[in-house]
């Protein structure tokens, strides 16, 4: 009789456990889903595009400000707090939109030694990418042109390419077609091709826009060694 009372009072506090523990339970799901939310992962996302997302959720978006950053112009890129951590209703999320990447000014690097020029570079932001080298008249090592060209506005991470001075067996590239294209975008398209703008010689012409290049030193198409210097003909 001793033991069944033992067995029926061990029953009856094993089951106001199993129910205090069942009760806890559903408080912390009702009260946490009442009171307390998960922060959304809402970087990438636009500010308009992250109010939407917190629409249903009793939580705030709040944007501070704008800065330079690798995310794209428009896009998220800090949040606080940080997502998955754990907030009361009507919490603010502090949000930071990207202006996108900061951009500088192409440094002038011609005339530089390829070695000083690559350290002024990297300390710049910018990125090494190809490096072609051709007999020219300068002296060893020296930098030709770069592209992007002097005064260009890049992003700080932006490949740049050289053409220096130095190898004996001459790369040959196409002349690239720039007849009827204005001298800005002929110089670039020079530059990109390895080949340097040479003498710029200005002629009135009846019926063509001033600016525009009319003839070039190579026809388009010929096979000329790289770092050649290319004269041109621009109406004006």
């Amino acid at each position: 009789m001793k033991k069944g009372k033992i067995f029926i009072y061990s029953g009856i506090f094993a089951g106001f456990i199993l129910i205090l523990f069942l009760s806890l339970k559903i408080f912390e799901m009702v009260y946490f889903n009442e009171k307390y939310y998960k922060v959304p992962d809402l970087k990438s996302y636009t500010y308009e595009e992250a109010e939407k997302i917190v629409l249903n959720t009793d939580l705030n978006v709040k944007k501070i400000g704008g800065e330079f950053s690798s995310y794209p112009i428009g896009q998220i890129f800090l949040q606080e707090p940080e997502p998955g951590t754990v907030v009361k209703k009507g919490r603010n999320i502090r949000v930071w939109v990207s202006n996108g990447a900061a951009l500088v000014d192409m440094p002038d690097l011609t005339g530089m030694n390829f070695l000083d020029a690559k350290v002024l570079a990297e300390e710049k932001g910018m990125v090494v990418g190809n490096v072609i080298t051709v007999k020219g008249n300068g002296k060893y090592n020296e930098v030709m042109a770069t592209d992007p060209a002097t005064n260009t506005l890049i992003s700080k991470g932006q490949k740049i390419s050289f053409l220096v001075n130095g190898l004996e067996n001459v790369v040959q590239v196409r002349m690239p077609d720039i007849i009827g294209i204005t001298v800005e975008e002929g110089q670039e398209i020079l530059s990109r091709n390895s080949l340097i703008v040479g003498n710029i010689d200005y002629k009135e012409l009846k019926g063509i826009a001033p600016g525009v290049v009319v003839k070039t030193s190579i026809n388009s198409g010929d096979r000329v060694s790289a770092g050649s210097t290319i004269n041109i003909v621009v109406s004006k």
